[in-house]
């Protein structure tokens, strides 16, 4: 799959979406308009033939406003996570340790995809109320995602099933789906104000009593608003089609991609099979706004297909199954078709690629992968890479496992994470911590006998994983955990690879309280106005393997800047291209174009395998930087699959 191509068409999408409003809201203003005209005449107004373009004035005016102001209050109320759509419709938080066997198990199918594909781990959700099976993705970006499942998708589908349905959702968050869906959101709510308002205003007409030009007045408000409900529905009517068609041809990529993650056509499969059966439908209220973004349409439709935001289940099933419609014609029943139906050659016979442990432990490097390859493994996790991170989760110590649950443990195993193996030196790091409390201290050094016996490769997927309960802490112990990690890292005076790649993860992922996002400040830019960034991103990863070797360096330094050709030219010297340079670098590339990002991040995975070999510093600063530029890098595993070890 080309992650950075969909990126790409889903910011496409976007403007013509723009567009596709901005006809929809010119229309409806000449619609009112001309309403407004006429109920004036009706009304005998005098000289109301004479102000037409007053009224036209006040009635574009105040259209704008209305749907303006709904809009960006709704999509600004929807920006704040993924979270609040799953709250909007009903869900509840999984526990970080879920009692419940089918919710521990959709954490643990989710934890796997998050690791394995190179995004924090989302908040999850449960919708208890919704007894049919179903399930979404939405945020504005990765960094603030959560996933979302019925009830009835937990109690009715086996974990190969679940699984297939949770790698469709991930294939949302990879292709920038889930921003449209945000924005969609924003659109109709803006359009269904007005409807809102002439329902208002034809509530407020008085009943019964008054005459004459009172009463007159009256009819005339009730008839703009019954006008209003009208136009708002027309507009809602358009933007229902508008809706069902940006949806339904992004929902044959995300199966694919379903497929494509899991090597198990079956599991998507049987899992649209079984709602064929069962059904998909929503009871909230709000199933209808957000029908665009579920995994099966949630709404009975009354008017055919025109409506339907999904394509029919039989299509969907046919193109992950090819056969499927011969079974079913004959069988009558999707799940025995889903049965019958041999799998694809693409991947028949396949058997999963299974993580050797250790056998490449103790290893400073294994062989570099290609900027080819890396770019195409982008929001695009295979078997191995999620085989691989179950491995590496499995292979945690279960005492560290269960510190990742417990947001005030994490506290402390984020920060054993950043203390120095060096007796002497990790005694004077401590020392820093004095503010912060005896029992805090304590559990850091518990925490560090634990951590410093996990391989190097493990140790950010540590971090991770523990991102969720971390969010969860008060705003007050969020502040200080930044605090806290701040001085331990820039303890010896530098930053290490590692170092950073941890800080900037908790930066992104579990900010203070009322600290905004670092979001990019300008519109998308050409990667060629950015040279000076570029080189200190270069720069920095040319001496992540050189071991002090500058000409090694200035080597890596040149393979990487050949495939973009933006000056300059050479490696920075060191005060300028060092990891402390890196913040302000990254935080402007964050505005390149998808395909601008595609073009650099090929250049970094040069730079970091120009020697052939790629190191543990290395696979942490792309995974790192690629992760800040939303362009989320697999698990980087080695050619047997087994993750990179130090």
């Amino acid at each position: 799959m080309d992650f950075f191509g969909h990126q790409e068409k889903a910011r496409r999408a976007s403007g013509r979406l723009v567009l596709l409003f901005a006809l929809a809201v010119a229309g409806m203003i000449l619609c009112i308009h001309a309403a407004a005209m006429g109920i004036l005449l009706f009304a005998n107004a005098h000289g109301a033939n004479g102000h037409g373009a007053i009224v036209f004035a006040v009635v574009a005016v105040s259209t704008l406003a209305i749907i303006g102001v709904a809009m960006l209050f709704k999509t600004a109320q929807l920006r704040s996570g993924g979270g609040a759509v799953a709250t909007l419709l009903g869900g509840k938080p999984v526990p970080l340790d879920p009692t419940d066997p089918k919710e521990r198990q959709l954490r643990n199918v989710v934890e796997e995809m998050a690791i394995a594909s190179g995004v924090p781990v989302p908040e999850i959700y449960v919708l208890d109320g919704e007894s049919q099976i179903n399930a979404f993705a939405a945020g504005w970006s990765p960094a603030d995602a959560a996933v979302a499942v019925t009830r009835g998708c937990l109690e009715n589908l086996e974990r190969d099933e679940l699984q297939g349905v949770i790698a469709h959702e991930f294939s949302h968050v990879f292709h920038g789906d889930m921003r449209l869906n945000i924005r969609l959101m924003g659109v109709l709510f803006g359009i269904v104000c007005l409807a809102t308002i002439g329902r208002i205003l034809v509530r407020a007409m008085p009943r019964g009593g008054g005459s004459g030009k009172g009463k007159g007045g009256a009819a005339g408000v009730a008839l703009f608003g019954l006008a209003l409900i009208l136009i708002g529905s027309l507009g809602v009517f358009f933007s229902r089609l508008i809706q069902a068609a940006v949806s339904r041809q992004r929902e044959f990529l995300a199966d694919a991609s379903a497929v494509q993650y899991t090597r198990n056509p079956r599991g998507i499969g049987m899992a649209l099979a079984r709602i064929g059966g069962l059904g998909a439908r929503l009871q909230t209220a709000h199933a209808e706004e957000a029908s665009h973004m579920l995994f099966a349409d949630g709404m009975r439709r009354f008017f055919g297909g025109g409506f339907a935001t999904h394509p029919p289940i039989e299509q969907r099933v046919e193109r992950v199954l090819p056969g499927f419609l011969r079974h079913l014609a004959s069988s009558g029943s999707m799940e025995a078709a889903v049965a019958a139906t041999p799998l694809p050659p693409a991947v028949a016979g396949l058997k999963h690629t299974t993580a050797v442990s250790g056998a490449v432990s103790g290893a400073r490097a294994v062989a570099g992968i290609s900027s080819a390859a890396l770019v195409q493994s982008i929001g695009d996790p295979q078997p191995q890479h999620v085989d691989a991170a179950r491995t590496l989760l499995r292979e945690l110590p279960l005492d560290l496992v269960a510190a990742t649950r417990e947001p005030r443990i994490s506290h402390a195993l984020v920060l054993a994470l950043l203390l120095d193996r060096d007796p002497t030196r990790r005694e004077k790091q401590l020392g820093l911590l004095a503010n912060a409390g005896v029992e805090l201290v304590h559990e850091v050094r518990v925490q560090f006998q634990l951590v410093h016996r996990i391989e190097r490769h493990q140790r950010l997927p540590l971090l991770e994983l523990a991102i969720p309960a971390l969010r969860s802490l008060p705003g007050t112990e969020r502040e200080q955990l930044l605090r806290d990690a701040r001085v331990l890292a820039r303890a010896d005076g530098s930053l290490s690879p590692f170092e950073w790649a941890l800080l900037r993860c908790l930066e992104r992922h579990v900010r203070a309280a009322g600290e905004p996002p670092r979001r990019p400040s300008q519109r998308p830019a050409a990667l060629v106005q950015h040279g000076h960034e570029t080189s200190v991103v270069l720069s920095v990863l040319a001496r992540a393997g050189a071991e002090d070797d500058e000409a090694l360096a200035a080597q890596a330094f040149t393979r990487g800047q050949r495939l973009l050709q933006v000056p300059p030219a050479e490696l920075l010297p060191r005060e300028q291209g060092s990891i402390a340079a890196l913040d302000a670098a990254v935080d402007k590339l964050a505005a390149v174009s998808p395909l601008g990002k595609r073009n650099f991040v090929a250049a970094c995975a040069e730079a970091a395998g120009a020697d052939g070999l790629l190191s543990q510093d290395e696979a942490d600063l792309l995974r790192a930087l690629a992760g800040l530029l939303d362009c989320p890098v697999p698990l980087v595993t080695s050619p047997a699959g087994v993750p990179l070890s130090s």
